[in-house]
């Protein structure tokens, strides 16, 4: 009986298989080489140790401000602390120190701070051990209102206040280094100096700097620029734009949320026997804090606690004392600070922006 022909044997397909890997090599170059850049050029100097922080970059703040207080408590053993948002570069510490008489004050704010930051600021330093002796918090509605962290890279708590799974939040980085082709645009901005029109939220483009010991905020060329040419500096920085005929008032912003985190925040602090201040800040846009607010903060810390400088008063009549419509100077800070420690009640004028 004839055998059936045998089939010839099966060559393994390596051609087919190597021309496939080849491709995904090929497809993931890219995405490798972006994901390489980033880990060695750390944009938002998040993912290494750094001396000093002046990025080109708009960093994180909150994550800034921490690692800074890590590594700087153990030698300063800082006492006397400023919380707020970016609004808090108008308060030194050097200017704070005439009041506190301790040089050595630390600037724990963040850019879009909330109501939840600050008071996990004050758990994390209690938690540390830090004296609670001097704390000043620059709030507005903004801040007031704000009770839960947030998922923007930009403006989300250091996981070492939140307990947050440290990878989470390094991912979002990561992911914002891909959106909008940011990373094509950090590349352009390392190469050729120039920050790609468009994009201009994401850079800093007014320079300044950090404080190294005490983490103010520091806006020095563009103090010189104001004073060797106000009118030119405003003229090339059109930030100011017209305000309302009526001053605005601000919506009651303090639900349970907020009184809950209020009341963690008092808890603190009394059992610090901090003396401590709360500054309501002076807008551009002249907005008052809504009088239940204010109430309400009266009620939880007491009125000699509490300044309400917002609404119309003698600070937020000058544009001078701007920077832009966000950002007061450091000027103001000091009438600010005068005021409160000092009992200076000269050079404000009456109403709501006297304070106490």
């Amino acid at each position: 009986m004839p055998t059936a022909p045998t089939a010839p044997a099966r060559r393994p397909p390596t051609r087919g298989v190597g021309k496939l890997l080849l491709k995904a090599f090929l497809l993931l170059l890219p995405f490798s080489a972006v994901v390489g850049s980033y880990l060695v050029l750390d944009p938002f100097q998040v993912l290494y140790h750094y001396d000093t922080y002046a990025t080109q970059v708009i960093p994180n703040r909150d994550y800034i401000s921490t690692q800074l207080f890590v590594d700087n408590y153990p030698q300063h053993r800082y006492q006397s602390f400023i919380l707020g948002n970016s609004r808090t570069l108008a308060f030194t510490v050097r200017d704070w120190a005439k009041y506190t008489h301790d040089p050595s004050g630390f600037h724990y704010d963040a850019f879009a701070e909330s109501l939840f930051g600050v008071w996990k600021k004050l758990q994390f330093l209690e938690n540390q051990g830090a004296e609670l002796k001097n704390v000043l918090i620059i709030c507005d509605p903004q801040l007031l209102a704000q009770t839960r962290d947030v998922e923007s890279h930009l403006f989300r708590k250091d996981p070492r206040l939140t307990g947050e799974l440290p990878f989470r939040f390094q991912l979002s980085f990561f992911r914002a280094y891909l959106a909008r082709f940011f990373f094509l645009h950090y590349w352009k901005l390392n190469l050729t100096g120039q920050v790609t029109p468009g994009m201009e939220d994401l850079f800093n483009t007014r320079g300044g700097g950090i404080a190294p010991i005490t983490n103010d905020m520091l806006l020095t060329e563009v103090e010189q620029q104001i004073a060797a040419d106000s009118v030119g500096f405003y003229a090339r920085n059109p930030g100011l734009p017209p305000r309302p005929a009526r001053s605005p008032v601000s919506p009651a912003v303090i639900g349970p949320e907020a009184r809950e985190q209020l009341a963690a925040i008092w808890a603190i602090l009394a059992r610090h026997h901090t003396n401590y201040h709360f500054v309501i800040s002076p807008l551009y846009s002249q907005e008052a804090l809504n009088p239940a607010d204010l109430a309400y903060l009266v009620q939880t810390f007491g009125r000699e606690h509490i300044h309400d400088f917002s609404g119309v008063n003698e600070l937020t009549k000058h544009p001078g004392y701007y920077y832009e419509a966000s950002h007061y100077r450091p000027l103001v800070g000091r009438k600010i600070m005068r005021l409160i420690y000092a009992k200076d009640s000269t050079g404000i004028g009456a109403g709501r922006g006297v304070g106490n």
